[in-house]
């Protein structure tokens, strides 16, 4: 399985997001297809919705480019550690880097869903940072949010601002998942669903014991290793990115908790070696 050949839409998007070609990255994805750009702001399902995310988050900035670290590939799941920099309505100049962890899955051969982890408070304060020409921009932003998207995504991306899991909480989470004790694994993820993936392989679980085992046989046991490179958190959805400091292997991993801080959903996906399948 050739990763590039599979993956050959999703990563076409960063592309046509550069190019500002609409109508070629709406195409992209499945007619029962979904966007989450962040995660738990709304959930933007089939194409007029689609056309809607990026009438409102896309197309309005001066430019939007992708800076990409390292692909995750699976079999039906890409999961890519990057960074998103833009050029914002509140700065003709700076541009405005945001650290992301970005998951893509296939469906029928097309993209059926792009799910993002950033950080929201962090771009708000960036605008902040900016002061009238900042505030002017968000204010824009809202409008254009709550008038084309509506009320409930505008507050749903309002949400992602207050409570959630926050930092300490959600880096104790990804150290609970790397000491793969299967008496933890049961407790956190005890009604979790899980997809461990890795090159050619991936499979879903609904119990967290064969999900330890088979992450564990994937990684050949590199699992107690891994350190933490990267963690971006937004609401209750924590995208991570580790490593093992004795090889090349990395981790990539996006889960969501319950409000007691429980696993509702794991994705895992495992890399032996550095790839980056396009720009």
């Amino acid at each position: 399985m050739d990763p590039r050949s599979t993956f050959a839409l999703p990563l076409q998007s960063p592309a046509l997001v550069g190019a500002k070609d609409r109508s070629a990255w709406v195409g992209l994805f499945h007619a029962d297809g979904f966007v989450e750009d962040p995660v738990e702001a709304g959930r933007y399902r089939g194409t007029p919705n689609i056309e809607t995310f990026w009438d409102v988050f896309i197309g309005p900035q001066p430019s939007v480019a992708f800076v990409v670290k390292r692909d995750f590939p699976g079999v039906r799941t890409l999961i890519r550690q990057a960074t998103v920099v833009s050029i914002t309505e509140a700065d003709p100049i700076a541009t405005l880097p945001v650290p992301a962890l970005i998951c893509y899955t296939l469906r029928d051969d097309l993209v059926g869903s792009l799910q993002a982890v950033w950080e929201p408070r962090l771009v708000i304060q960036w605008f902040l940072r900016r002061r009238f020409a900042g505030v002017r921009a968000l204010t824009r932003h809202g409008t254009r949010m709550m008038i084309r998207a509506g009320l409930r995504n505008g507050l749903r991306f309002g949400g992602t601002l207050v409570g959630g899991l926050g930092r300490v909480r959600a880096r104790s989470l990804i150290e609970m998942l790397v000491r793969a004790e299967q008496t933890e694994w049961a407790a956190r993820l005890g009604a979790a669903t899980s997809t461990i993936a890795g090159p050619g392989s991936e499979d879903s679980f609904t119990a967290p014991t064969p999900a330890l085992e088979r992450l564990q046989a994937l990684t050949s046991s590199r699992l107690t290793n891994m350190q933490i490179d990267q963690l971006v958190v937004c609401g209750r959805t924590v995208g991570a990115f580790l490593i093992d400091p004795g090889s090349e292997a990395a981790l990539a991993v996006m889960l969501r908790a319950n409000p007691r801080g429980d696993v509702e959903s794991l994705t895992a996906v495992y890399s032996p070696t550095p790839t980056v399948l396009a720009p």
